[in-house]
């Protein structure tokens, strides 16, 4: 368990959270923007800060690091530039 509390928030223009969507391979969705929280690992790791993406879901504003099937966080131009290579190839 972890308590986390928003210290900033910052614009993730041109950014995508990727997940694994099993069979039909990875899925992207844009990234609403990053957060600088400051988290307290109930564990005994501390207190941390890091930066995390956040996306809409449904109603809400969530940290896409928190889905289960979560990969990364890329640049959007990055998943082009790999269609583009592929399609070349």
């Amino acid at each position: 368990m972890e308590d986390v509390k928003i210290l900033q928030i910052m614009p993730a223009e041109g950014w995508v959270a990727v997940y694994d969507g099993g069979d039909e391979g990875e899925m992207e969705e844009p990234l609403a923007c990053f957060a600088l929280v400051q988290v307290d690992y109930k564990n005994g790791d501390g207190i941390q800060t890091e930066v995390r993406g956040m996306a809409p879901d449904e109603k809400l504003m969530a940290f896409v690091e928190d889905a289960t099937n979560f990969v990364t966080v890329r640049r959007a131009e990055e998943a082009d530039d790999e269609e583009e290579d592929e399609a070349a190839e």
